[in-house]
């Protein structure tokens, strides 16, 4: 890792799409799909944007959530952070091992849900920018199959 690189950040929910990655922190690269064996995917916290609930990733042995690792550089971490409500612990940010798709082990950092509230539905347009994500950077399909099949709550503008 070079000096003013900001490492690994791995996303499993909203941030895997390169859309979102772009407005929030320009610049960053995405390096490809990879999971985080031990841990399920979770709609645990209400969304104060999107509506519905927003992704945690909670350990369970034997599951896996697959997401994107991203290339950061050192100010990026402050904009997520901001965006995932770290200075209200909403989300704190924590590194753990992930395996990227060709079998390499890699650190890398991600925000998990300081206190669940329960398990939720996402809203349909969080869905729809999950799943965009997990369709343009490759995830396994039968993953995104399986994220397609999650059912959604009604959201009223």
């Amino acid at each position: 890792m070079d000096r003013d690189d900001g490492g690994w950040y791995f996303a499993y929910g909203s941030n895997m799409s390169a859309r979102q990655m772009a407005a929030r922190c320009p610049g960053a690269t995405a390096a490809g799909p990879a999971r985080l064996d031990g841990h399920r995917l979770a709609f645990d916290l209400p969304s104060r944007y999107w509506g519905g609930w927003v992704a945690d990733v909670v350990p369970e042995a034997g599951s896996v959530v697959w997401g994107v690792l991203w290339r950061l550089r050192p100010e990026h971490w402050a904009a997520l952070d901001d965006y995932e409500d770290v200075d209200e612990q909403r989300y704190r940010r924590l590194t753990l091992d992930v395996t990227t798709a060709d079998g390499r082990p890699v650190r890398a950092q991600l925000y998990r849900v300081v206190r669940p509230r329960g398990e939720g539905r996402p809203s349909a347009a969080y869905l729809r920018t999950i799943l965009e994500g997990a369709r343009e950077h490759g995830l396994p399909a039968p993953y995104v199959a399986w994220l397609g099949t999650l059912a959604v709550e009604e959201v009223t503008p």
